[in-house]
């Protein structure tokens, strides 16, 4: 496209389309960490079962909520987000994880996953920041803060 080419919120389409596709690879990774975390919500076993279901379910709730503020993201800067588990995969790079009841290795997973998520949303507030969407670095900011919490706080639960 043209470089002159704005969208309807005045961005230029050449600087958008990289916050697009790495919004639509985020996506794909929140779809897949929500899926693990109601796995996890659901077949945690043990003495951490209350604390740990609990975290779990708030956990996705939160989550839910940031996909669909992905996804109307997406459409709202001109892209289409991709609604199919099998696309998800294709983009993830956190993998599908199931059946797991025993806390330590569900908590290994989620702290992984909030890393590698943390890792992706400063990429994203890098490319929005050069394309001056400001609507996209909010995202960003606010997932950087909230992942960088939970990372701490369950990183001190797992110490001995």
């Amino acid at each position: 496209m043209n470089a002159n080419v704005k969208n309807n919120l005045g961005l230029d389409f050449t600087t958008t389309n990289p916050v697009i596709v790495k919004l639509s690879e985020l996506l794909a990774n929140y779809q897949v960490f929500y899926t693990n975390l109601r796995g996890f919500h659901w077949n945690i076993q043990g003495d951490k079962f209350y604390e740990l279901h609990e975290l779990y379910e708030n956990y996705y709730d939160e989550i839910a909520e940031k996909i669909d503020e992905i996804a109307e993201r997406i459409v709202i800067l001109g892209g289409t987000p991709d609604n199919n588990f099998s696309d998800y995969l294709k983009l993830a790079n956190v993998k599908e994880i199931s059946k797991v009841s025993n806390w330590k290795i569900g908590v290994n997973n989620v702290l992984e996953t909030l890393q590698l998520l943390l890792d992706k949303l400063r990429e994203l507030h890098g490319l929005a920041i050069k394309s001056g969407d400001q609507g996209t670095v909010s995202i960003a900011n606010h997932g950087i803060k909230s992942f960088e919490k939970k990372i701490w706080m369950l990183s001190a639960y797992l110490k001995d």
